[in-house]
């Protein structure tokens, strides 16, 4: 299917708001150990993992474009703090402790992966193309980050324990990443999504099997509240969003 009917409209701009959203705003914390991470192969990965989210939130951006005829630059970098959809873990500070930057991105990229899987499903044409091939991409970010968990649970005693505690203090962030969208029951029952039964249940037990192998352990419940998904964000996020709107705010109608 090419063309979408109208009735669908806002509520897959909110869904495909959450996927541009946390790309752009994971790629944009990434980008922040450009140059300082532990090991030159390490700031290598990092920044080329950065600048990859950045590009696939723009896409989104670019997709969403062709729905609400907006410029993309001005749906990622034009909304109030209130309008969006990110949950807040991808804004979640770490400090530049490394185990921490590991950890959030290590919940994060699981997620992305099994989100894009469902999306590569969609019956419009447009978002099911776009989903498979950044999911091709997104299985290299799942290799890297897997490998750094397993390296520092494995390693000695303090790398074990510093990845424990990353892990264990991002859990709770982690959760929001399964607050529900507005807009996605409207997108199931008119057969734009398939609803393949529950996404944590695949994401935790992909992360347990990770995890376990490095002789580590996670404790994370779905989401009961509500959050960054519908626009309630915190001070994190706060400062990421004028961090990353300060150059685009000079001038909101300049080509940049």
């Amino acid at each position: 299917m090419s063309e979408l009917d109208q009735q669908f409209h806002d509520a897959l701009v909110n869904v495909l708001l959450c996927v541009a959203d946390e790309k752009l705003f994971l790629g944009h914390r990434n980008s922040d150990w450009t140059g300082i991470a532990p090991i030159l192969e390490a700031d290598i990965a990092f920044s080329s993992l950065a600048q990859d989210d950045i590009a696939h939130a723009s896409a989104f951006y670019e997709l969403i474009s062709t729905i609400t005829g907006q410029d993309s630059d001005q749906i990622a970098f034009g909304r109030t703090e209130n309008e969006y959809r990110c949950a807040d873990i991808v804004t979640k500070s770490d400090e530049f402790n490394w185990a921490s930057a590991i950890a959030r991105q290590f919940y994060c990229n699981i997620y992305e992966y099994h989100r894009l899987q469902r999306l590569s499903n969609a019956t419009w044409t447009p978002l099911a193309n776009l989903a498979k091939r950044i999911c091709a991409e997104q299985v290299i970010h799942v290799d890297h980050v897997s490998t750094w968990v397993d390296h520092l649970g494995k390693g000695n005693d303090d790398s074990s324990a510093r990845i424990q505690a990353a892990l264990d203090t991002y859990a709770p962030y982690a959760s929001m990443l399964f607050e529900a969208p507005e807009g996605i029951e409207t997108l199931f029952n008119g057969g734009i999504l398939t609803n393949e039964g529950c996404m944590f249940t695949a994401w935790k037990e992909h992360v347990d099997k990770i995890v376990h192998g490095a002789g580590l352990t996670v404790s994370v419940e779905p989401c009961s509240g509500v959050g960054g998904r519908n626009g309630k964000h915190d001070a994190d996020f706060t400062l990421s969003l004028s961090e990353l709107t300060e150059v685009f705010a000079t001038d909101p109608l300049a080509a940049w």
